[in-house]
């Protein structure tokens, strides 16, 4: 991984190590608006994220895993296969990688599969990235089945009320950030590809946010915020999810995950059904 030295990033009230001379594709896990966004990003330069204002005396937030909780896909897969398909990949490339990345996930951590996937990228610059991106993302969202369709009301139910947005994944800005735009997310929470000097990424990342990083990264949010841990609310659909859930007084199960269903019976809590729906279709019903 190379030789690693102390980098401030504002997280929380935390630094991040960074790859000596490196910089993280995401700027860190950054407390602010959006996916690793420059300073001065509002959500107003997104057509779809309208003028939604988060109100500052309330001092709750919601966090959401992405994958099979507010979309049906695993994000990460899906992109890894329109970018293979992008530079040429009949399908047959994408296979290997995906079974060998399955392979490694069955026989340990999470969290290596998850470092094991950005190094398909290594080399690869960051703005292309970026721009393939916005391109998935746009075809894979006119899917009808694309969205949870409960994960998706409950979301507009927490920006109505005035809570505080934040999606908490695995995956990275590439796939992250033209989600965020269309939500109107307030802050992401992801793992960190490294760039290099020359805008490419290493195929490192910082901390794969998976597992118990969730967990971490969700109670400094709240330290952050100053926001009342009873009152935030947390959704996920896998049993990697269990630290980020039982971080809030408020935890909701997507599907039915046995260890998830298990923890919000015993110690409360409560559960949606993971039935799929299309962004439009769902965006009418919460007008």
């Amino acid at each position: 991984m190379g030789e690693y030295i102390s980098s401030r990033c504002h997280f929380a009230k935390g630094t991040l190590s960074s790859p000596r001379g490196r910089a993280p594709l995401n700027g860190g896990y950054v407390v602010r608006d959006g996916t690793g966004l420059p300073s001065a990003f509002s959500h107003g330069q997104s057509a779809k994220s309208g003028h939604r204002q988060v109100d500052p005396a309330r001092r709750t937030a919601a966090f959401f895993d992405v994958d099979e909780t507010l979309i049906t896909a695993k994000s990460m897969f899906e992109f890894l296969r329109y970018w293979l398909a992008r530079n040429g990949d009949d399908g047959a490339l994408f296979q290997r990688k995906a079974d060998a990345l399955r392979a490694m996930a069955g026989r340990g951590p999470r969290e290596e599969g998850n470092r094991a996937y950005y190094s398909n990228f290594a080399g690869v610059p960051a703005a292309g990235l970026m721009e393939a991106g916005r391109d998935w993302y746009a075809a894979y969202r006119s899917g009808p089945e694309a969205f949870v369709a409960a994960t998706v009301r409950a979301l507009a139910r927490h920006q109505a009320a005035g809570d505080r947005i934040a999606l908490v994944s695995g995956g990275f800005a590439a796939c992250l950030r033209p989600l965020a735009d269309d939500f109107a997310v307030d802050l992401v929470l992801c793992s960190d590809p490294v760039i290099g000097a020359e805008g490419v990424l290493t195929g490192e990342i910082g901390t794969a946010m998976i597992g118990k990083a969730k967990a971490v990264a969700v109670a400094r949010a709240i330290a952050e915020f100053d926001l009342s841990t009873a009152d935030c609310w947390a959704y996920g659909d896998h049993s990697s999810d269990l630290g980020m859930l039982s971080s809030v007084g408020n935890p909701v199960v997507i599907g039915d995950d046995p260890v998830l269903r298990a923890y919000v019976r015993d110690h409360g809590g409560s559960a949606l059904p993971a039935t799929a729906g299309d962004r439009d279709g769902l965006r009418l019903s919460n007008a």
